[in-house]
């Protein structure tokens, strides 16, 4: 199936020079220029927008919105020209060759699916790195990491990465958007929930394939802060008092463990800074107490090791 009725938000952030090769990719797929629309998380206060080929949009955001924000902004946009199918990606994004087109034809032989994923491999390697993400009973979110089977090329999972992530219309017109109290880590996976309790499947394309890069070494402590509050949260929606409580006895173990590495790499008992791991507990139990009192959007301004995040 072709690219009709499709759009596509990419969603940059920074100085916007790894978004060449994603944009080429889309072109080489077959995407015209005029289906997609660069959304633009400013890093800092007046940054310019990236400079992109001729044919492309960019519609600049007046702060860093994180990944929730920065979608809607560019869902709304698409919504409202007419799209049926909408492609979400990230700047650090690359499609492999044929993977457009897979997506698209397993979207089209199997319309219960309302949200599709590709596998997605380490950047440059054959490494995977997802076949989709489960959620346990208590609420705890994992990517899939061995190769499932699938008789009709499609693996279905409980949510896909939102580096790429291939939506049917009628999954926002009946579930809403990207929740912006998630900020970012864990909206999609809420999304994916929702969609599935609106009657929607959710799953991996076996035959479409796209590196994608962690970013959890970039923001050590913005990553933990987030993925523990919004972790949280995701299981309480998910599990119920069960998952609130499970992943909220993880947390505290997290911090334990990491307060104890901290003191062992101090005292030179361990090898090692005692710098990660402080930032790891400091981090979880932030993330943790502002779930509880229901501070949401993105982290702290004086979290320890928030990297590449800033003008939030």
């Amino acid at each position: 199936m072709g690219a009709e009725g499709l759009g596509a938000v990419v969603l940059s952030y920074g100085g916007g020079g790894e978004l060449g090769p994603l944009l080429d990719s889309l072109s080489a797929e077959g995407l015209p220029a005029s289906a997609v629309l660069v959304v633009h998380n400013q890093a800092a206060p007046g940054e310019p927008p990236p400079a992109v080929p001729a044919g492309f949009e960019v519609t600049q955001t007046d702060r860093n919105r994180g990944y929730a924000g920065g979608m809607n902004v560019g869902l709304a946009r698409q919504l409202e020209g007419g799209a049926e199918r909408i492609l979400l990606l990230t700047h650090d994004a690359r499609l492999r060759p044929g993977a457009l087109a897979a997506l698209l034809d397993a979207g089209a032989r199997l319309p219960r699916f309302g949200v599709l994923g590709p596998v997605l491999l380490l950047t440059g390697t054959e490494t995977p790195f997802s076949f989709g993400g489960t959620t346990g009973a208590g609420g705890a979110n994992a990517h899939l990491k061995r190769r499932p089977e699938a008789a009709e090329g499609i693996a279905a999972c409980d949510w896909v990465d939102g580096g790429t992530m291939l939506v049917r219309r009628e999954v926002f017109e009946r579930a809403g958007g990207f929740d912006e109290r998630f900020w970012g880590y864990c909206e999609e996976a809420d999304l994916c929930l929702r969609a599935r309790r609106a009657g929607f499947s959710v799953g991996v394309v076996l035959a479409a394939a796209a590196d994608q890069e962690p970013g959890a070494t970039k923001r050590l402590g913005a990553w933990a802060y987030l993925m523990t509050r919004n972790g949280i949260e995701y299981a309480s929606r998910a599990a119920g008092a069960r998952g609130l409580v499970a992943i909220t006895a993880r947390s505290a173990w997290i911090v334990a463990l990491n307060l104890l590495r901290a003191g062992l790499r101090s005292l030179r008992i361990r090898p090692g800074g005692p710098a990660e791991p402080w930032t790891l507990a400091v981090a979880t139990a932030r993330g943790a107490l502002d779930r509880f009192r229901g501070r949401w959007g993105p982290p702290p301004a004086d979290l320890p090791g928030s990297g590449d995040l800033s003008n939030a």
